[in-house]
């Protein structure tokens, strides 16, 4: 599957600051939403799209029944729940992995986990659900070495919605920007339902980042 770019994507950043972590999202649209990959009837190959004048530019590839790609170009006036003006306010490039009608797969770079939290910040406003699905990162000092990728898919949805809360509260920042009763509140659960699925979630990460 080749992948999707953006364009215009804003000056959050240097255009020359060197993009360390691949993150790949899982995100479900709001029925209200007027981007094109909210009512795909057919699985989407790939998207190319850019953003001029309030305009959102976008040229979706589909693929029918019988495996025939298909380009379906659309024309939509940018409003707040655009997805592709989330990725751009953060200064970074969507690229569609997958799109079904109900989720999309959508990887982007960015240079730093503070602007991870930031994207996960704004997509909650522009989605129904989101979710960090891998974070793939290269070890400071050692350009040449190979990633460090983390997989996530593995977490079961309860754990990722708790692990996704906490990093774009600021759980783990330093000082930490929010409690875990404050965390435990806002996803409707107790302190210590939050602290099992967290400590689960640490755990998995742990093993996966330095078991060898």
């Amino acid at each position: 599957m080749e992948r999707s770019e953006s364009g215009n994507t804003g000056s959050g950043e240097s255009a020359s600051k060197e993009r360390t972590l691949q993150v790949l999202f899982e995100v479900i649209l709001s029925e209200d939403c007027s981007c094109p990959l909210s009512n795909s009837e057919s699985p989407v190959e790939n998207v190319h799209n850019q953003i001029d004048d309030g305009v959102c530019h976008a040229e979706v590839t589909v693929c029918d029944e019988s495996d025939t790609a298909h380009v379906v170009h659309t024309t939509n006036h940018v409003e707040g729940s655009c997805l592709c003006l989330a990725f751009r306010e953060v200064g970074c490039i969507p690229r569609i992995r997958n799109a079904d009608g109900d989720a999309v797969l959508i990887e982007t770079y960015l240079s730093d986990r503070e602007r991870i939290s930031e994207l996960v910040d704004r997509l909650k406003t522009v989605t129904e659900h989101v979710s960090l699905q891998r974070l793939t990162a290269r070890r400071d000092g050692a350009v040449a070495s190979s990633p460090t990728t983390v997989e996530l898919s593995h977490l079961t949805a309860k754990q990722r919605e708790a692990a996704t809360m906490a990093v774009s509260e600021g759980y783990y920042e330093t000082p930490r920007q929010t409690s875990l009763d404050d965390l435990a509140t806002t996803l409707g659960i107790s302190k210590s339902a939050l602290s099992q699925r967290l400590n689960a979630v640490e755990s998995k990460l742990a093993t996966a980042v330095f078991d060898p």
